[in-house]
């Protein structure tokens, strides 16, 4: 076995070394050795080229600037490590390198001399910029992921408001993006009225349909439209991006088939959309969706329990609650408000002589007229078969409950004439006091109902205290 200390085998370990290593004197920093890795990294000729120079020939500006510590800790302990940058004598380029250094002292063979050893430190760079890549992207999609959870919890129980601004804030919150908004057709103005906004001053309040705005054009295609840079757009408007320092965005439609709104976010830079971004958007999109099917749904459901499916007035349960909100609102402002019960006189042989159906049309075209004739502020609901109330608000005498009761009567009577399906109807009247419960009135009406009915068909009364 040959010895390790043989130069021979330490010169091998030298030249084949991947690192740079460098011999220099310790006094004057004149290059005694560089090995072949040395030489090819710093793109010297040859050893010969190397050994011309001195060592702060090699260090840049930047690695000079160690210099005065590596010196210190070079006189007081003998060795240094940590960074610095070295000169490609070739291209100029600067190489960042690690790098230690210690002295080695030769007292019989000569002065001391330093040997510098250095690695190139532009692969772990770039490793470590790949790494730093890799984990702004986990953390981005992290993000993304608890922004679509946050955003999907609302989408369950959340109103549509909430919804639509969690959605924006989503959707802007998207790395380089500055804006982001939910418009929808507003069949008044032939515009998309802006219903939610998150990002940087001033909030658009409508853009323009079709070829007019980039959401226009979303909305009137049905498909998602990407525009990397605005000075290059054809298929579109841009003033409204351009007025707004805007150079890019992606709008993505809200619904299925016919589109329900479009979601678009802005950016002040021209930029790729990649498909992460699309499918984030997507996403949005989708949960956005999903909450307003919720909502509607909801709203029918709810519409359904309050309404009479007949006529599509409201219902007892409504009736009760708008007389309950009448009541309320006659405390708090010290007024009195009326309420009409509405029977049909004999509807039952218009029943049996014309059958259910024309029974049925018979009493949903009434509910029509009956809401025609009341004042915008008064509630028609339907109580049973042939009964309707009517809760008028802020009536103080019964003149002018009295006067919407002839104009009631006038529709029933007028909307029937020629018609083998004409009927009238008794009306009662009761005004609101102080102590008035919704249970007190519709036992009132009731009660003048009644006396209506006895002084023969369509005839009214008003329930009097004594």
């Amino acid at each position: 076995m040959s010895d390790p200390m043989d130069p021979s085998v330490l010169r091998s370990v030298l030249e084949r070394s991947p690192d740079l290593v460098m011999l220099s004197e310790f006094k004057t920093g004149r290059v005694l050795y560089l090995n072949p890795a040395g030489v090819r990294l710093v793109g010297l000729a040859d050893l010969a080229d190397a050994c011309s120079r001195c060592t702060a020939d090699f260090v840049t500006e930047a690695g000079a600037a160690f210099n005065a510590e590596l010196e210190a800790a070079v006189a007081t302990s003998g060795d240094w490590s940590g960074f610095s940058e070295i000169n490609h004598f070739g291209t100029g380029e600067a190489i960042p390198v690690t790098i230690s250094v210690f002295v080695l002292h030769r007292t019989e063979e000569g002065p001391a001399v330093i040997v510098t050893t250095a690695r190139d430190y532009r692969d772990s760079r770039r490793q470590e910029r790949r790494l730093q890549q890799a984990l702004e992207a986990a953390a981005y999609r992290a993000r993304e992921q608890q922004s679509l959870a946050a955003l999907s919890q609302l989408a369950v129980s959340a109103d549509l408001d909430t919804v639509l601004s969690a959605a924006t804030a989503a959707a802007s919150a998207m790395v380089g993006m500055e804006c982001s908004s939910i418009a929808r057709y507003d069949a008044n103005a032939d515009t998309l009225a802006v219903v939610a906004y998150s990002g940087q001053p001033p909030r658009p309040q409508s853009l323009p349909c079709g070829a007019g705005s980039q959401a226009g054009y979303a909305w009137s295609t049905g498909s998602v439209v990407v525009s990397r840079n605005r000075a290059s757009e054809t298929r579109f408007a841009t003033t409204g991006m351009a007025a707004r320092g805007l150079k890019s965005g992606v709008s993505m439609p809200i619904g299925e088939s016919l589109a329900w709104g479009v979601l678009t976010a802005h950016s002040s830079k021209v930029r790729e959309y990649s498909a992460r971004d699309l499918a984030f958007l997507r996403s949005v999109s989708s949960v956005v969706s999903a909450a307003i099917r919720r909502i509607e749904l909801e709203t029918r459901l709810r519409h359904q329990s309050l309404h009479d499916p007949l006529t599509g007035l409201p219902n007892r349960v409504l009736a009760f609650q708008r007389i309950e909100e009448a009541l309320d609102r006659a405390r708090e402002f010290g007024t009195r408000f009326a309420l009409l019960l509405i029977d049909l006189d004999d509807f039952k042989t218009i029943n049996d002589s014309l059958g259910h159906t024309a029974g049925d049309a018979a009493l949903a075209g009434l509910a029509q007229r009956l809401a025609a004739v009341v004042r915008p502020s008064d509630t028609v609901a339907r109580l049973g078969c042939d009964e309707f109330v009517v809760v008028c608000v802020d009536i103080d005498n019964s003149e002018a409950a009295i006067e919407i009761v002839r104009r009631i009567n006038t529709a029933i009577t007028d909307g029937h004439k020629g018609n083998s399906a004409a009927f009238s109807a008794s009306i009662g009247v009761a005004l609101s006091d102080t102590s008035s419960t919704p249970d007190d009135l519709i036992r009132r009406a009731d009660q003048a109902m009644y006396n209506a009915k006895a002084l023969g068909p369509g005839q009214y009364s008003v329930y009097e205290h004594a």
